[in-house]
């Protein structure tokens, strides 16, 4: 057994045992980090394979959400379609009566519930099944009115007496999208991720003593430690790894090394040493290149962090100009967003102008496919509200993002300060 299956088969009988336990309960909501919850999420899909024995009926449904008035008519369209196809290729499908009742709603869950109850009291096949209705939206225009239909789903639920279908939901366990719901039984899963990896590794990797294989082992091994606060042990093994890089002459495995250093000098409260450390990328690193890039944004976020905010902003720059060089647009952006965010006050409101202003500049030279996923929406909406009373620039900033996004180019953006 590979180790993801070992991992799905320890989610299963977690699964099992919170289903047990929790019989009246409408809403599931398994809470994780986001690789535990993607786990989850597989864990889900593998009751839809041929090899799935089980009785329970998972539905998946990964559609948008669009509000709290459409999303069950949304729903119960899929399996009418479902039926519809059943209807036709067995005989003695039963009738499926779909009630008709007065909308005293406030949502229109009522819509998919009652027909999904109807069709399972009375096909015989899945008559004594449990049915578990996996909601996980690719996008939710309205997070207060999914809410809504989901409590209120719950409550229809749990009046009609049936504890045979339940809706299942992910959240994170900390930044959670959905406010508490009595209804709901939320449950942690824990996945040890770095051990995963390296099972995964040892799993997938035949080849003994080659240097690739040694180079991503200590990696692994330097995660592994990092994750249980064992720094010492992390450092010799990033270190390890920092010299098969070289030997390799993986030049990103050795600066990526380099990086984790720093990360686990920094754990372990050395800043000398961390700073030491990306003295010492800026020297290895290959100039003119994303990674460069890349390794002065860390440097400066980093800085930040120390609260050495004038040399944080150096090192955004440096970043930005190298990005512009090598014409990694996107990221000269973000490097100049970031920069100017930091003056995000009235004493320094001008240079805050200033910086957002060079990303329009470079906005100019870049694909448009590289302009919509950049942060120059956010930039642009910051920037319509700093003008403030000066209309022409307000004009002209609008008629720009009309031309590149449309009318709807605004995203929501904190007020000045």
């Amino acid at each position: 057994m590979n180790p993801v299956d070992l991992e799905l088969v320890k989610l299963k009988r977690q699964w099992q045992n919170v289903v047990k336990l929790n019989e009246d309960k409408p809403m599931f909501i398994c809470l994780g980090e986001k690789h535990e919850t993607d786990l989850f999420d597989g864990f889900i899909k593998s009751r839809l394979s041929e090899d799935y024995d089980g009785e329970d009926i998972f539905l998946i449904h990964y559609q948008e959400f669009n509000g709290m008035s459409t999303f069950g008519q949304a729903l119960f369209e899929e399996w009418k379609e479902y039926y519809e196809m059943l209807e036709k290729s067995e005989k003695d499908t039963p009738q499926w009566k779909l009630e008709t009742r007065d909308n005293q709603f406030k949502t229109d869950a009522y819509k998919a519930f009652f027909p999904l109850l109807d069709l399972k009291r009375n096909f015989p096949r899945i008559k004594d099944s449990k049915i578990y209705l996996y909601i996980a939206p690719v996008r939710i225009n309205e997070i207060k009115e999914l809410s809504i239909w989901m409590k209120e789903w719950c409550e229809i639920c749990v009046d009609s007496g049936t504890q045979d279908i339940k809706l299942v939901w992910t959240e994170h366990h900390t930044y959670k999208t959905l406010p508490e719901n009595s209804h709901a039984h939320s449950f942690r899963v824990n996945v040890d991720i770095h051990q995963l990896m390296q099972n995964t590794a040892a799993h997938t990797n035949r080849k003994k003593n080659s240097l690739d294989t040694d180079f991503q082992q200590q990696i692994l091994t330097a995660s592994n430690h990092l994750s249980k606060g064992r720094y010492k042990e992390a450092e010799l093994s990033l270190k390890a790894a920092v010299k098969l890089g070289k030997e390799q002459k993986n030049k990103q495995g050795e600066i990526s090394a380099y990086f984790m250093l720093t990360q686990a000098y920094i754990a372990d409260r050395k800043k000398e040493k961390a700073e030491d450390t990306f003295q010492t990328i800026f020297k290895e690193v290959d100039p003119n290149s994303p990674l460069e890039v890349q390794m002065y944004m860390n440097y400066g976020s980093y800085l930040l962090g120390n609260s050495k905010k004038e040399k944080a902003e150096q090192a955004f720059e440096k970043a930005a100009e190298v990005a512009q060089e090598i014409g990694e647009y996107a990221m000269a952006i973000e490097c100049y967003r970031i920069v100017g965010s930091l003056n995000d006050h009235i004493l320094s409101k001008n240079k805050m102008i200033e910086y957002f202003e060079k990303c329009l500049d470079i906005a100019k030279l870049m694909e448009p496919s590289a302009r919509e996923s950049s942060s120059l929406k956010f930039v642009a909406s910051m920037l319509f509200i700093k003008y403030e009373g000066d209309n022409n620039k307000k004009t002209t900033l609008n008629n720009e993002m009309k031309n590149y996004f449309g009318e709807d180019w605004k995203v929501s953006v904190e007020q000045p300060k």
